[in-house]
Order: C-alpha cells, then structure tokens, then sequence
C-alpha cells in the first residue's frame, strides 16, 4: 500500500471547512441520546399533571412510546463498520470512538482508497488488510493494485490507548484510472488546491472562493467538486459568496440575468453604493453598458463562470458587435436566452440554435431583410450568414464538399428568409425575429433546402434551423473543429494533434444531445488540463478581470471598479486596462463576428505589458490608495478587510512569510515560480515599513527589495548616527530613515555609486539564497508582524495610521505580483 500525501494544501483543513465535514455527522448514539431527553421530557411534562388529568388514553399513549423506545435501544449499535461501493463516495461522516472497520471489495483494476480525518486523535491507527499505514490531519488517500487486494479488503481503525476521537468524513474508493467523456480525469490523490485553483482561474475569471472552500472540493472526488465548482445556475454561493459583514447581499438571489442586473445597478432606488447621479450610465441606454457587465463578473453573489461562458458566446463564438446594428437591449437579451438555454440543460445545438434565431443575429448579418421571391423563383438576400452559421457556428468550411459554396450557401441563404425585426415605435428595433410576420409577408421560401447534403424541411425558418441543428452538430467537420474551437479559446493555446484527437473523440461520446457543460466537466478535471503541456495566455479582458476578483474583497469594491467618486477610490480598475491596450471593449469584438482579442494578440503585445508595468509603478498610488475612503459608503467611511482573509500566525499575529506565501498563492494559484527573488522583494515590500505616524500615506516610499539593500548598504558606508550593527528594521523604526539611500544625502549630489550599484543591481535567486547577509534580513523580516490589527479606533489616531500602511503595504505587495509574468498565462511552461 503506497500513501499518496504529498500536497499540503490538501492536508490542511482550516477556518469553516471543519465544521462543514463534521456537520452531517451520522452517529446513531446521538439519535440514542436524543431519544432519551425526549423520553425524559414528555415522562416529565406527563407526570406534572394531577392524576386525574392522566386518563386511560394518555397512558396507553405514552406506552406506545416507550415501548418504541426501548425496542430502539435494546437494538442500538453504534456504527462500527461501512462498506465502500467501488466508484462511489460515502457522504456521511463518522465519529470513531472506538475500532472502527470499512470494507472494500475486491476491484478488477488497481483502486484508490481516500477519506479526510478532522479532529485528529494522535493515538489513531490505521490498517489496511493487516498493514500499518501513516496518516495525516487532512485527506489521506491510498493506492492498492489489484495483487495487493483480497476479496474483501479491510480498513481498521482503532487507538493505540483503548479509545480516543477522531472524525472521519468523504470515504471513497475509485479505480485508478478513471475517464468522463472519454478523457482521462484525475484521481482524487492528484485533485488538490493547486487544481481547483487553475480551473477557477481558467473559467471563472479565478471567482471568489474561500480558502476553505477551496480546501473542501480539493477533498472531494473531482467529478462531485467541479458540479459544484461550475455550473450555469444564476447564483453560485460556493464559487462566488457573500463575505462576512457584507452590506450589499441583493445578488445572491436576484439580477442574474445581464438585462436584469443592469436595470438593477442603473436604478436610483437600488441598494448599492454608487451614487445614485451616475447609475444611469450602467443601464441598457446608457453609455457604459460594458462597465455594468464587468461589475457583473466582480459583483458576489453571482456566478463568474456562468458569465466566463456568456463572455466567450457573445465575443468570439457566436459573436455579434453592438458596433453594427445591433442595440444594447438586442445584446443583452441575446446574450440572457443564450445563457437561460445553457441553465435549463439544452443541448448544445439547441444552445446554438438560439444564437442563430436570434434578432441580434439577424441585425449583425442583415438577413433581416432577406426575402424569397415566390414568382421570379429568386432569393433577395445576401450570404453572410449563411456561410457563418456554418463556419463560425459549427466549423463547417465545406472542405472537400464540392458542393457547399455553390449549393450548400446559397440553399441556407434560402432558409434564412422570412425573418423580419420589426421596428416598434418609441422603442426601435424589436428583440426577436417575428418568424409568422415573415410567413404572412410570403417572404420565407416555403419549400425544402438543400444543406449539407440533406433536405432540410419546415414551415418557418425557425422550424427549419431547429432541423437543420442536429445535422451540423454530427457533420464531420464539426466533430472535426467545434471541439477545438471551444477549447482552444477557452483554455489551451498549446494543443497539438494528439490532443486534439482526444478532445475530438470526447466531443463525438457525448452524442447529438451533447451538452457544453459536461464537455467542459470532462475536460476541466482531465490530466490533459492538468498536465504540463496545457498553456493559456489570458487575454487583456481575461487578465483583468482575474485581477480585479484577486484584488478585490466586497462588494463596495466590484461596484466602485477603481472609479474615483467623491470620498475615494476603491476596487480594482478593469475598464480602463482594457481600453488602454485597444483590445475592444466587452460585446464590441476587436475582429468582429470573428471574435475578441485572440491570447496570441495579447501575449504578443508589448503595450499591454508595458501598460501593465507603469500602471503598477508610475500609478502604484491607485492601487495603493484604494484602501480606504471618507464616505463612499453610502456616505460612511470604508476600509479594505485585509485582516480578514490573510493568514494569522502566533498570537493572532500577521507575520509576513505567511502573508507573502498567501498573496502569491491567492493572486497566481500556485507557488512553482515563488522563488527566493520573489520572497525577497515580497518580504521587503511588507516588512521593511517606515510607519512614520506623520505622514497620512506609507507608500510614498514603498521599500522593495533592491531600496532595502541600498538603506543596508547605505548605513554600512555612513551610520548617521545609528548603530553600525542595527538591523534593517532598527533603521526604519527610527526617524533616521530618511538618511538613508536618499537623494542628495551623505552631503553630495544625487546618489553615491555604492547606492546607485544596490538600485541597479540585477539579483537573481541562486545570489539570494548564498549570501548569508541577505537572508539574515529576509529572516528579519519574514518575522515581521503587520499591523492590521493593532489597538486604536479613532481615524487620525496612531493605531489607525498604522492599519491603514499596513493595508497600503499588503495592496502594493500584491501589485508587485501583477506586474509579474506569470499573470499573463496559465500553464507550467
């Protein structure tokens, strides 16, 4: 038996997640001891009654009781032993108090063995058919090949000292190598944090999970956590919840839709903290209709993923441009059907067959006015969409059909006729195509079309694509392309044939009836994902919305987006990074109906990074200052939560190696590229602080790495007064901090060349991590404690000040990390 424990982030179960394990708790001496407080208080209530008031029919009553009762109890057991079905998790949790057994019967494959142990009683045993095995606090899982297995395998539990207590929760047992859709999924041992990290990243803009719920479907089986993780319900609370305290809670159960949410946030009347003179710009009239649809993404309470899916629809698979002749309210409500089909479970071609009906459609391509001319036997219609429902919808390029340009076009074109977006008056342009207005106008060709080789019948266009759907679904160039379309987009931009192969034969097991959703299930927990050829450069619109949902922490923040109202700054910017680099805004696709910015044009575009550089450097302050604001909550101060979700060490305390792993895991999703230069530049950018209590900002000075060695390297050549063996931290805590690595100290002009040699010094990790005087201070100031929680109420009094640097301090650490590459992608390369 191999124990696979190797991922701490799995093993560490922390803050709610533990009381949600032990929550469904299915112990039957709780029940045994239920009853008989019930038994003792109905025996109670009866006897406090005079006797007379004690009748035959009362008695007879209460004999039925207890006679139920101690039937119950002469037969009580408590739950000793469990069997485990192959392929299946056991959601209850148990208490062990004494040896406990699980049996697991006898596989034809090699099998994976896996539960999650909280409150942990360190005299627990394990065996596994009579071998001793290690566990840990956390998930524990076991690999047992099919010679190491005996009919009936046992799992005991039992103390080294008579009894003990520990909770055991999430039992499963699985094969080896299990498959969804013919992809080949990760076992439950591989599922870790690291992996629900990267899909949230991927498809959710990253969302707004807790830690600990990350943790929880970390232990789950991968195929029970990504229904959870990614689903198309309006609402998703586990992926996107409420933080504690929260004010602004109205989207967790309404405004799910795009037309919904923005007659929401455009409203005067609604409860949000934009003031109620600039809403209107948010609404489906106003003239920030892509700002309202951001905030929707960062808003909580809502579902990222659903809106990731909506975002890839409407702006590069089945795109249409507000651009053309397509209004807001055509956009908005083309984009809710689209996502209402997805929610309801319809099949993808049904999900398309949507698109292709829609009047957002038919006024980007303009067969709105096509007509079928009965008596000439002619078509007074144009092609475009004719060829795009074909070669953008499905990937139908006609290749090796001689028949698709001169036959296949021009007979959809045909069926494309009769579909009218009338004009209403005091409104514009309705938002669906009246199909029976085309039929009573005798402008749709009535009889069959030839498509794709197959007569295509029906009484209206709409009968007509909703025949012709099913046929494009299964033709071969679909099957070929439209699963490379999806993915490729999405979340791959390194897939070669092999791969594709793959995903191609996934795509063709799930049928005609085939749903987007379990594709991406399937493929979302696949080694192919998970594996080390899988790259992803994020697009600009991608990039920032992913550091928008990494930066911000409530809902004052998603609704201010970085804007600055009267009273502050708060939240992350997003619409201004996106116009910055010119890569479209949201439903105005830079190619059109052939899509947004593509991740080649994003990573190949040096404005964008250089864009990213000077907004986290020459505009640190915006980052930096958005931290706290008078009165932009609804005319009360507010305050960024750091304290709220960074990890706390000794004594409550906030020490900065545990804030500086934290940032990074938080903000890139894994510590594979957390080397000593990253520590080193995180733990000065936290540690090394001034907390000068005259100055209302700390950040006007922010110490990264290389100012750090300079100041040491400043001291060293004049003390200024300050012991020559004081520590980084001694210097900064005095007010001789200025003295140091400054221009025009030491009596001369500009900088000395020994400062000048420590700014422009190039660092590396290997030159970090051999010099014992640099990690002498990095231990200094990992020690660090930040506060975030020190004493003080009052605004302008020293604990405030120092709460409010410590919050600068933790928002310019985290910008350092944007400014790093691994923001722009995804993948191990």
């Amino acid at each position: 038996m191999i124990p696979l424990n190797n991922d701490t982030t799995k093993r560490n179960l922390q803050g709610t997640g533990n009381a949600l394990l032990i929550e469904a708790r299915a112990l039957k001496s709780k029940l045994f001891f239920a009853l008989i407080t019930a038994v003792a208080a109905l025996t109670f209530a009866l006897i406090s009654y005079p006797a007379h008031a004690q009748d035959s029919a009362e008695s007879a009553k209460l004999s039925a009781v207890l006679s139920i009762i101690n039937g119950y109890i002469l037969d009580f057991e408590a739950v000793t032993e469990v069997d485990l079905v192959i392929n299946q998790v056991d959601g209850l949790t148990y208490s062990i108090t004494d040896t406990f057994e699980i049996e697991i019967p006898r596989a034809n494959l090699d099998i994976e063995f896996c539960f999650v142990l909280s409150s942990f009683d360190p005299n627990l045993r394990m065996t596994i058919n009579g071998n001793n095995e290690t566990l840990t606090v956390g998930e524990n899982c076991f690999f047992l090949t099919t010679g190491e297995q005996n009919n009936i395998n046992v799992v005991q539990f039992s103390f080294a000292s008579g009894q003990g207590y520990s909770v055991l929760s999430l039992a499963s047992v699985s094969t080896s190598d299990p498959s969804l859709a013919q992809l080949s999924s990760l076992t439950r041992s591989q599922w870790d944090g690291r992996a629900v990290r990267k899909v949230l990243k991927i498809f959710a803009f990253g969302g707004h999970a807790t830690d600990a719920q990350i943790n929880l479907w970390a232990n789950m089986r991968p195929r029970d956590a990504i229904q959870e993780m990614l689903n198309f319900n309006q609402h998703n609370l586990r992926l996107s919840p409420m933080v504690s305290n929260e004010k602004y809670r109205a989207t967790t159960s309404a405004h799910g839709t795009l037309t919904a949410f923005q007659n929401f946030i455009s409203d005067t009347t609604s409860y949000i903290p934009i003031p109620a003179d600039r809403r209107d710009q948010y609404g489906l009239d106003g003239y920030n209709f892509d700002d309202a649809f951001n905030r929707m993404i960062t808003v909580r309470g809502m579902n990222p993923f659903r809106q990731r899916i909506g975002f890839w629809e409407t702006n590069y698979h089945l795109s249409t441009n507000l651009d053309s002749s397509v209004s807001r309210a055509q956009m908005a409500t083309y984009y809710d059907r689209i996502m209402a089909a997805h929610e309801a479970g319809w099949a993808y071609r049904n999900v398309i067959g949507i698109a292709a009906k829609s009047a957002a459609a038919a006024m980007q391509y303009g067969h709105r006015n096509n007509e079928w001319d009965e008596q000439a036997q002619e078509c007074d219609c144009n092609e475009d969409f004719a060829r795009e429902i074909h070669q953008l919808y499905y990937g139908i390029f006609g290749e090796n059909d001689p028949d698709h340009e001169n036959v296949t076009i021009p007979e959809t074109a045909k069926m494309l006729t009769g579909m009218p977006v009338p004009y209403i008056n005091n409104f514009g342009f309705s938002l669906q195509v009246d199909f029976q207005k085309g039929l009573a106008d005798a402008e749709h060709h009535l009889g069959p079309v030839n498509i794709l080789g197959r007569s295509i019948q029906g009484a209206s266009a709409s009968e007509k694509i909703d025949n012709l759907m099913p046929i494009s679904m299964q033709h071969p160039e679909s099957l070929k392309n439209l699963p490379i379309m999806i993915i490729s987009v999405l979340a791959d931009d390194n897939l070669n044939e092999a791969r594709k192969n793959q995903l191609r034969a996934s795509w063709a097991a799930l049928g005609v009836n085939r749903k987007l959703l379990d594709f991406i299930h399937a493929y979302a927990i696949s080694d192919m994902f998970h594996s080390p050829n899988q790259f992803k450069y994020l697009t600009t619109h991608e990039r920032a919305l992913y550091i928008a949902n990494k930066n911000n922490l409530d809902n004052l923040e998603a609704y201010f987006g970085g804007a600055n109202y009267d009273g502050g700054r708060a939240g992350r910017t997003i619409g201004s990074i996106i116009s910055d680099d010119f890569a479209g805004d949201f439903f105005r696709p830079v190619h059109n109906v052939f899509g947004g910015q593509t991740s080649s044009e994003a990573s190949d575009s040096a404005l964008a990074f250089e864009n990213n550089y000077n907004r986290l450097t020459d505009d640190e302050h915006h980052l930096r200052d958005a931290v706290a604001c008078d009165n932009c909550d609804l005319g009360q101060p507010w305050q960024k939560k750091w304290e709220t979700v960074l990890p706390r060490g000794a004594g409550g305390n906030y020490y900065v190696s545990d804030v500086a792993e934290w940032l990074w895991m938080h903000a890139v999703g894994n510590m594979d590229n957390y080397t000593e230069l990253e520590r080193a530049h995180l733990y000065s950018l936290l540690g090394a602080a001034r907390n000068d209590l005259g100055s209302s900002s700390d950040g006007d000075h922010a110490f990264d790495f290389n100012l750090v060695m300079c100041v040491v390297a400043d001291h060293a050549y004049n003390p200024e007064g300050i012991s020559p063996s004081a520590t980084i931290t001694d210097i900064l805590a005095t007010n001789r901090w200025n003295d140091f690595c400054r221009q025009n100290d030491d009596n001369t002009t500009g900088f000395l060349p020994h400062e000048l040699a420590e700014l422009n010094a190039t660092y590396t990790g290997d030159q970090i991590a051999n010099d014992p005087q640099i990690q002498a201070i990095l231990a200094e100031l990992g020690n660090q404690t930040i506060p975030l929680n020190v004493s003080g109420s009052q605004h302008d009094d020293n604990g405030a000040r120092l709460r409010k640097h410590a919050r600068e301090r933790v928002s310019s650490a985290l910008g350092f990390i944007f400014t790093t590459p691994f923001i722009f992608a995804e993948g191990q390369q």
